[in-house]
């Protein structure tokens, strides 16, 4: 009896796992989390399904059900075979969060004296041969860093560019969202929130065609170094009313970043109804597959990796966290994606991602 109170305990999980693809953390922040734990809460499915047929077969059936009926949120955690890229000429894209350029959250580099990672991530970007590039966190206050971002364009073959600092107060310094490519740029501009700056676009012309590119990095939670120390040492904690504070803390900062993305991702979306052509949508979401982030901002264009990756998509290469995938190329149902590629490139907090499109047919 009590493992089948626990099989339903975790059928009712696992369904509000699903509900976070749908209910905006604005309005119910809670249910984020369930989303977020997903991957776990079908493995604790799963494993009821294996304990059931070993034990009462019939049973098995129910928590084999509920995983079914959402079948296709593992479609984005994992993909079995990827699609191939084509002889024919087509569009190479990469997005990488640079935490940086060394490879540590910081707002100067007035005390780093090895800029070795930053030379790495250059020769790296300038391999890929990529006609657009997304670049978040690129963080730069030396000298000459008015010119930064031309030179670094110039040196990963992307000479056309546009960027916006996180902060308009920012100054002396890059610290920024960035765009690189090959093509012209006609049009650009940015979304800013709560003082922020946390998307920008930029028009470009492919082949006389015009497309809209976004390059976005939404909220993130802002843990301190105390936060990460408390999440590392756990185990070993002996105070309960320390743990209990620790964790309401981190709770906290998660609700705050996931109701922030909520409200991003809406003036994302009407600014993005309005717009008549193809698009490609890049960047660090700072969230899950099964998220309404993910949701909303995917529900009308093809998920790159789902299309044409294969194995585990996770980009996030923290060491205090899961693995996650919260890095994305988005694009128009007017491409076609093949060879995405999660690149294990150990330089950032992230690992960079890239992909081939193909236009099927553009018309503006």
């Amino acid at each position: 009896m009590l493992m089948l109170i626990l099989t339903g305990i975790a059928i009712l999980v696992l369904l509000i796992s699903y509900l976070a693809f749908h209910v905006s953390p604005a309005a119910v922040p809670y249910i984020a989390f369930a989303g977020l734990a997903y991957p776990y809460i079908l493995l604790v499915n799963i494993l009821f399904v294996v304990f059931w047929i070993a034990n009462k077969i019939r049973l098995s059936f129910i928590p084999l059900a509920f995983i079914l009926l959402g079948w296709n949120h593992t479609g984005r955690l994992f993909q079995w075979s990827g699609k191939p890229t084509k002889q024919e000429e087509g569009i190479k894209v990469v997005s990488y969060n640079i935490q940086n350029f060394i490879k540590y959250n910081t707002s100067t580099t007035k005390y780093v004296s090895d800029f070795g990672n930053q030379d790495r991530i250059t020769n790296w970007l300038a391999e890929q041969s990529a006609d657009i590039v997304c670049l978040q966190e690129m963080l730069y206050d030396r000298d000459h860093y008015q010119t930064f971002a031309n030179q670094l364009g110039k040196l990963i073959h992307c000479p056309n560019s546009y960027h916006q600092n996180y902060y308009q107060s920012s100054k002396g310094k890059l610290d920024a969202i960035a765009i690189f490519t090959r093509y012209p740029i006609i049009n650009k501009g940015h979304f800013v929130y709560d003082g922020k700056s946390y998307g920008i676009f930029t028009d470009i012309i492919i082949n006389n065609d015009t497309v809209r590119l976004y390059n976005l990095h939404l909220a993130s939670i802002h843990f301190r170094k105390e936060d990460y120390d408390f999440i590392s040492e756990l185990s070993t904690q002996q105070e309960q009313a320390e743990i209990k504070t620790g964790t309401l803390q981190i709770i906290e900062k998660m609700e705050v970043a996931y109701k922030k993305r909520a409200l991003q991702v809406d003036i994302l979306e009407n600014a993005m109804a309005g717009c008549t052509y193809p698009v490609i949508l890049c960047g660090d979401f700072n969230d899950s597959p099964n998220s309404y982030t993910y949701h909303r901002l995917g529900r009308s264009m093809r998920d790159a990796f789902v299309e044409s990756g294969s194995g585990l998509g996770t980009t996030y290469a923290g060491k205090n966290f899961p693995a996650f995938r919260i890095d994305y190329i988005f694009h128009d149902p007017r491409f076609e994606s093949a060879g995405f590629e999660r690149h294990k490139l150990d330089l950032s907090d992230h690992y960079p991602i890239s992909c081939m499109l193909y236009p099927k047919l553009i018309k503006n």
